[in-house]
C-alpha cells in the first residue's frame, strides 16, 4: 500500500528550506504492516527496525510524524497518572494536567506545542525542552544511541529535511509486491473491499515476512 505520507512528504514544502524526493506511486504493497510497540526506542525496537535495513537515525526520523496531529489524553496519561513521569518537564506538565485532569478522558492536545500546525525541526526542539507529548517520543532524547540525532535535527532544520526524504524513500520501499500480490488502494483510509479473497489466502503470508 502506498502511504498517502509518502506522497505527502513527496509533494511537501516546508518554509523556505523546503524538501523535496521522488518517489514512485501505484506500487502494490502487503496489506498488513507492523511496528512494535515501546515506551522508547529500546534495543528490541532498534533491532527489529535493522531487520528491515532502517537505523536509529531513520527511526529519529521518521517519529517526525508527531510534529502535527493531537494525542488523545488515554495515549499519554500514563505520564501524569498515578504520579507524573520525571522527565516532563514541570510547566508542561501542569499544562497537560489542565486538559487531561483524570485519567481516562477523551481530550486531545496538539502533539508539539511550538508549531503544531506546521511540518518542521520543532518537534525535536520540544525534546529537547522536555516537552515531548509521549513517552517514546521522549525516550529518544533519553536514550544515548539516539540523543544526539535528536540534538542535531534540533538545531539544523535543512538537515532534518534531507534525512526525512532519505529515510521516507526507505520506509516506502518495504514489503513491495508485483503481480497480483498487494494492493494499489482506491481508498487512502482502508484496504479494497473487493479484494476479500486475496486477503483469506495472502494476508498471513504477507505478515509472516515482516519481521
Amino acid at each position: 500500500m502506498r502511504s498517502p505520507v509518502v506522497v505527502a512528504a513527496r509533494e511537501g514544502r516546508c518554509d523556505e528550506e523546503g524538501f523535496s524526493g521522488d518517489w514512485g506511486e501505484g506500487e502494490s504493497q502487503g496489506t498488513v504492516s507492523r511496528c512494535p510497540g515501546s515506551p522508547g526506542p529500546g534495543s528490541a525496537l532498534i533491532t527489529s527496525l535493522a531487520q528491515l535495513n532502517l537505523n536509529t537515525t531513520d527511526l529519529v526520523t521518521l517519529s517526525s510524524g508527531h510534529t502535527i496531529g493531537i494525542g488523545h489524553c488515554t495515549s499519554f496519561d500514563s505520564r501524569l497518572f498515578p504520579s507524573q513521569d520525571p522527565t516532563l518537564n514541570p510547566p508542561f506538565a501542569k499544562n497537560l494536567y489542565l486538559t487531561c485532569p483524570v485519567k481516562n478522558t477523551t481530550n486531545t492536545t496538539v502533539n508539539d506545542i511550538r508549531t503544531p500546525n506546521l511540518f518542521d525541526n520543532k518537534y525535536y526542539v520540544d525534546l529537547l525542552n522536555r516537552e515531548g507529548l509521549f513517552t517514546s517520543d521522549q525516550g529518544l532524547y533519553g536514550d544515548s544511541r539516539t540523543k544526539p540525532i535528536v540534538t542535531s535535527f534540533a538545531g539544523d532544520q535543512a538537515l532534518f529535511f534531507q534525512n526525512f526524504v532519505y529515510s521516507m524513500t526507505k520506509m516506502g520501499q518495504l514489503s513491495v509486491l508485483t503481480g497480483n500480490k498487494g494492493q494499489i488502494l482506491r481508498n487512502c483510509s482502508a484496504i479494497n473491499p473487493s479484494d476479500n479473497h486475496f486477503l483469506a489466502t495472502n494476508v498471513d503470508a504477507d505478515e509472516s515476512k515482516l519481521f
